[in-house]
This record gives structure tokens, C-alpha cells and sequence, in this order.
């Protein structure tokens, strides 16, 4: 059908009347909203959505008239077959109704097109904050402007004029060095500043600066006299004016050093437009200085470079530039509870606790630490979920919810939909350090539920890799206890190569998994492998070679050697719990039971604060080891109550317990904390 003559029956049949009242209603609509929307209170943005929601309706508009008007005024002509004989309801389209609907698939891409670019140009994609993770700092849209307006000098005295002009000029210098947005010049200021000020109130034509200069944050402020100090006070307003985003404590110096408080003020401003983005991850409840922000910014970046050393100067940089900053006080907490120095982290988050101006959500975290510190982790899980609830979304709160849902209570079922709440996207491992750690975390899970499937195609591409040395672990876990035997042995066979530091840890671990199932067939050729690299190096006179060489002769059922190896370790160290608690087995196998128990009361004398049942699982391992059932599961018991964790290695994936999985006493362990 010619366009003309689509055109003469579109008005014959009334389509255009529909379409003008349509067109015609929306745009009466959305004058409407424009005119009212600031009035009511509601934000410019709302004729944008308006406006999305009639274009998204325009083509489902244009079909319903098609639907509901037209359909029963085309003629419609009977479909025949290929006799001739029409085929009982079936008709054919006609020329009208095909260029109706190439008409409504032009208009549904145009509005696509034009919804596309709405949406493009009024709400753009905010980028995802990973600054804890990766330690970078977030930028500023350099498109976002600042206006800085001219201080009120409030002190009566004239003389005090100058101090106003070197507020403006300094917090201008801070914005544009750190580039944290377009600053709108002094002298721009100047002529448009009574202007903007009197818009507060809108008048209906003072809305000059915000038209045409459209400033994205306007900062303004004033100072005045009290008491022979001279305090400044400041507050930044959003684009509209129609909310303050902040207001700054006042600042207070000598009237002779004016420079004191406008420097203090200026590093509150730049530390809010640099935390600002952050949102609900900062756990800082008003902005640190900018002075200190930056040292806690830096001191990320040492901690991803595993710079330790200096990481902590700079977190203590940090305290001494900004007293009242919370974060860094946090992490140095976390430095230390996280390398195991309990005391000191006690020492610490107590110091924090004592703090009367934290909030609800700062003293929150403290209860977590807290209770993590005593072992309580049923508290413990539930002060984290309050902080996941907040931020879901923050890859490091995120993890660490996983991590607690797993090895502190012992829940494989809670992680997958916490692990999902983030999308791991391709290329984002190389950039984030706790990824790989998820992906642990998630594969263990898998594996505890019996879904050894998802945890090897989780894991899989990592099989060929170099290093990944703890996901190579887990995934032979998944491999070896789904029977997939020549996948795992494949994987074993390129490990020296792939992972030349971690190969003996590697096939130790796998050994154990192959023991578990009680395939001593597999296991043994790694073990011996294991020794023979120890002992043909002659490597035996390091503390951490000992360790592993005893416990794989105590695997390969060697307990004469592993007792002289064991002695000879604890000679240096008596304190080592795992190894204490192993000699007491290996004197019981070679026939010397009052050696077995004296060195049982000597481990039962190393327990000591902040252990986390470390002695009581050894003593459990030890009763196990001789067959007392109850005294074991006893232990096991008193050392998950006293805080150890359901590693990966631990509890269900420990040989001393396989004989104990499918008992009652040992599924009561696993859900202590349930």
C-alpha cells in the first residue's frame, strides 16, 4: 500500500484523531508536572519519568487501537489452501493491516531510541565503589560543579573581610588539586552570588545562576566572633537548593590566625566530596579530614602490595591527622585480629570502645570484634548480618558474611545466595584480592552441600593455572569426593610445575582427602613423594619441614620415625599443640602409653587465653586416634564452644574423624551454633 493511501485510510478510519489525542494529552501532562513538580516538593527528574512512561505507552497505545477499533472494520478475505478451499478461521492480512503494524514497529524503535537516550543523559550508571578491596581512590565526575560562594563576614569589623577571601580561595585550591569537580570561578561568584543566595526563596526570577552556571553543589558559609575566638561555620547545598547535603561543625581559632580554621574547614570539605560517593560502605558517621583520608587511602594501597609495615604508619598517620576518624582505628584492629595477635587487638578495639560519640551502626562492628574475640559467635553472626543487611552489596562485607556463614556456624546453605548478591565479573579477579577467596569460600560450600558439580565448574579454569594454590585445594576436594579420581590425579601431575613453592601442601592435602575415603592406594605415592623431597634435600632442620615430614610419616603409619622427628621438633618448640597431641598418638601406636600421657598432660597445660579451642580440638584428635569414642566427641564439643572454626580442614574434613561423620554426637558438633 502506498504511503498516501495509508495515510487518506488512517483518516477514514479515526486512527489519527486517536494518535493526536494521545500526543496531545501526554504533552498538557507533562507542561503540567514541569509547572508543578518544584512546588509539591518533588525533584525535575519526575518529567523525565513521566515522560519515559508515555513513550514506553505510545506503541501499546497505537495497538490497542488497532486491538479494540479497527480490527473489525478491516475486510478480512479467507486463507485458501492449496485446493483453493478457505481454511475455516484463517484470513489473510491486508494491505491496511501490514502497513499499520510496519507503522507501530517504526514508532516502538523510535521510542526505544529516544528512551535510550533519556535514560542515558538523566540517569547515568553510578560505578561501583571497591575502594577497600583494591585500595583506589574513586574519582569525580569532572562534568560536576562547584560553587564556592563568598563568606559572610559577621564579626562587624571590616578588617576581618580578608579572612572571608581566603576561605573561598583555599577551599577552591583544595577542589580543583584534587579534582573533585569543576569549580565555578571567583569572579563568576562574585557578580552571581547575591543572586544565587536570595534563590533560597524562590522569587521566580532569580534563578539566573542555577539556569546557566548550574552548579552541581554550592558551598557557602560564614564567620563571626565569640568570646575573642573566631569561628567559621560552613554547609554545601545540593544543585536545586532545595536541601542541605551538610552542615560542618564550626571551627574555632585566634582571631590573629585565621588560616587555622579555614585549613581545618577545608580538609572537612574535601574529606566529604571525597567520601561522599561512598555512601552506606563508609563507616564514618560526619567526613574525616582530607589529611587523613588520604593516609587511610594510601595505607589501603600498602596492605594490597602486602607492605605491612608501612600499611600500620599510615593507618597511625591517619588517627594523629583526624582523632575523630573511625576507620582507621578499625582496620588497624583488624590488622591484628586478622595476623592473630589477639591480645593486642583486645587492647585495641577496647580503646575504641570507649569512645561515647560512636553511632549505632560503628558500634555495631565493635559488638561483632567483640564477640568474635570471645567466641560468641551465634552474637557474632548476628551482628554481621545486621552490617550485610546494610551494605549487601560491599564486596568485603559481602565475603565476610559468606566466611562467617561457613566456617564460624557452619551454614553451607546461607552462602550461594549471599555469593550472588554480587556479580563476579569476568577480568574483576585480576583487579580484586578477596576474589579469590569467595570463590573458596563458595566452592567449600558447594562441596558440604554434595554439589560437586557447581564447585568444579566454579573452580575448573583455575586447574592449569600457576599459583591458586588454596583453589586447587578445594577443587581436588570436589574431584576426589565425587569419585572423579583421573581429574584429580591429572591436576596433581602438572602441580610441581604450576606450583613449585606449594606442591608438598598440595599433595599433603589431597593424601588426607584420599585417606578420608580410605584409599591409602592413591595417597601413599604422594606421601612418599613428599618424604623423599624432604629427606633427599636433607631439609629436615627446619621447623616447618619437621611438621609436615611427622605428619606424613604418621599418615604412611611410620611411627617410630615420626616419634623421633616429633621429639626432636618439640625439643624446639613445646609449645606446638597439633604436634604435641600427634606424639601422644604415636607413642600409643609404638607401645608407650605412659609417655602417651604424660605428654597428654603437658598438652592439657599449654591451654591459655585467646587459643580458640585449639587444645581441646588436639585432645580430641588424640582420643579419636585410641578409639575413646565419648572423651572425643567431649572435646570435640568443648572446642567449638571455645571458638575454633570449621576450617577447611577441620571437623569433617579431619582423618581423625572419619569414623565419626554419620553419628549424632558428631552432627550436633557441626550445628553447635545452629
Amino acid at each position: 500500500m502506498k504511503f498516501k493511501k495509508f495515510i487518506d485510510e488512517c483518516r477514514s478510519k479515526g486512527v489519527l484523531r486517536y494518535l493526536s489525542v494521545y500526543i496531545v494529552s501526554s504533552w498538557v501532562l507533562l507542561q503540567v508536572v514541569a509547572l508543578i513538580a518544584e512546588p509539591l516538593g518533588f525533584s525535575q527528574s519526575v518529567v523525565a519519568y513521566i515522560l519515559l512512561v508515555l513513550l514506553v505507552g505510545f506503541p501499546l497505545y497505537i495497538y490497542s487501537v488497532w486491538k479494540y477499533q479497527l480490527v473489525d472494520t478491516v475486510e478480512k478475505k479467507p486463507l485458501l489452501d492449496q485446493t483453493g478451499t478457505p481454511v475455516p478461521g484463517k484470513f489473510t492480512k491486508s494491505p491496511f493491516q501490514k502497513a499499520y503494524f510496519t507503522f507501530l514497529s517504526i514508532i516502538t524503535v523510535i521510542a526505544l531510541g529516544v528512551i535510550l537516550f533519556i535514560v542515558r543523559r538523566n540517569f547515568p550508571e553510578k560505578s561501583a565503589v571497591l575502594a577497600v578491596e583494591t585500595g583506589v581512590t574513586p574519582t569525580k565526575t569532572s562534568g560536576d560543579k562547584i560553587a564556592v560562594l563568598e563568606f559572610d563576614n559577621n564579626t562587624g569589623n571590616a578588617e576581618y573581610d580578608i579572612a572571608g577571601k581566603m576561605a573561598v580561595d583555599w577551599i577552591i585550591h583544595g577542589i580543583t588539586q584534587n579534582k573533585f569537580g569543576q569549580v565555578i570561578s571567583p569572579e563568576i561568584i562574585a557578580d552571581y552570588s547575591k543572586i544565587l543566595k536570595s534563590s533560597v526563596v524562590s522569587t521566580g526570577g532569580n534563578t539566573l545562576v542555577t539556569d546557566y552556571l548550574k552548579p552541581a553543589k554550592i558551598i557557602d558559609g560564614e564567620f563571626f566572633l565569640n568570646k575573642n575566638r573566631l569561628l567559621f561555620q560552613c554547609s554545601i547545598r545540593d544543585e536545586v537548593m532545595d536541601k542541605t547535603l551538610i552542615s560542618f561543625k564550626p571551627v574555632d581559632c585566634d582571631p590573629n590566625s585565621p588560616l587555622e580554621c579555614i585549613e581545618a574547614l577545608r580538609e572537612r570539605i574535601l574529606g566529604y566530596l571525597a567520601t561522599e560517593g561512598n555512601g552506606k560502605i563508609s563507616l564514618q558517621g560526619t567526613p574525616p579530614s582530607f589529611e587523613a583520608y588520604r593516609y587511610l587511602e594510601n595505607a589501603k594501597h600498602q596492605a594490597n602490595n602486602k607492605n605491612y609495615k608501612e600499611y600500620l604508619k599510615l593507618l597511625d598517620r591517619a588517627i594523629v591527622a583526624d582523632s575523630t576518624f573511625f576507620e582507621p582505628r578499625l582496620y588497624k584492629f583488624m590488622y591484628y585480629y586478622n595476623s592473630q595477635q589477639y591480645e593486642m587487638a583486645d587492647s585495641l578495639l577496647n580503646r575504641l570502645n570507649v569512645k561515647a560519640d560512636l553511632d549505632e551502626r560503628q558500634q555495631n562492628i565493635l559488638n561483632l570484634y567483640a564477640a568474635l574475640l570471645e567466641a560468641d559467635y551465634k552474637m557474632a553472626y548476628e551482628y554481621q548480618q545486621k552490617e550485610y543487611n546494610i551494605t549487601p552489596f560491599h564486596l568485603e562485607t559481602n565475603s565476610s558474611m559468606m566466611t562467617l556463614s561457613l566456617q564460624l556456624v557452619n551454614k553451607p546453605e546461607a552462602v550461594d545466595s549471599i555469593y550472588r548478591e554480587i556479580d563476579m565479573q569476568e577480568g574483576m579477579l585480576q583487579r580484586c584480592a578477596i576474589c579469590p577467596e569467595r570463590l573458596k569460600i563458595m566452592a567449600l560450600a558447594d562441596i558440604e552441600l554434595q554439589e560437586y558439580d557447581q564447585a568444579i565448574n566454579l573452580l575448573k579454569e583455575f586447574s592449569n593455572l600457576k599459583g591458586y594454590a588454596m583453589l586447587k585445594k578445594v577443587i581436588l576436594r570436589a574431584y576426589i569426593k565425587s569419585d572423579n579420581l583421573e581429574a584429580a590425579k591429572k591436576i596433581l601431575s602438572d602441580i610441581t610445575l604450576t606450583n613449585p613453592q606449594e606442591w608438598m601442601d598440595i599433595y599433603l592435602f589431597a593424601s588426607k582427602e584420599f585417606l578420608i575415603r580410605d584409599n591409602k592406594e592413591l595417597a601413599n605415592p604422594y606421601l612418599d613423594k613428599i618424604i623423599d623431597a624432604i629427606v633427599s634435600t636433607g631439609n629436615t632442620d627446619t621447623k616447618e619441614k619437621q611438621i609436615v615430614l611427622a605428619e606424613v610419616l604418621f599418615l604412611k603409619e611410620n611411627y617410630p620415625e615420626a616419634e623421633a622427628v616429633l621429639n626432636e621438633l618439640l625439643e624446639l618448640d613445646p609449645s606446638l599443640i597439633p604436634q604435641n597431641a600427634l606424639l601422644g598418638v604415636v607413642y600409643q601406636r609404638n607401645g608407650k602409653p605412659a609417655e602417651a600421657e604424660n605428654q597428654i598432660k603437658h598438652l592439657q597445660g599449654l591451654k591459655s587465653k585467646y587459643q580458640y579451642g585449639s587444645v581441646p580440638y588436639a585432645l580430641a584428635q588424640y582420643y579419636a586416634a585410641i578409639g575413646k569414642d565419648a572423651d572425643a566427641m567431649d572435646y570435640l564439643a568443648m572446642a567449638v564452644a571455645e571458638g575454633h572454626w570449621y576450617e577447611t580442614s577441620s571437623f569433617q574434613n579431619d582423618p581423625f574423624f572419619k569414623a565419626y561423620l554419620k553419628t549424632d554426637g558428631f552432627q550436633r558438633v557441626l550445628k553447635f551454633w545452629h
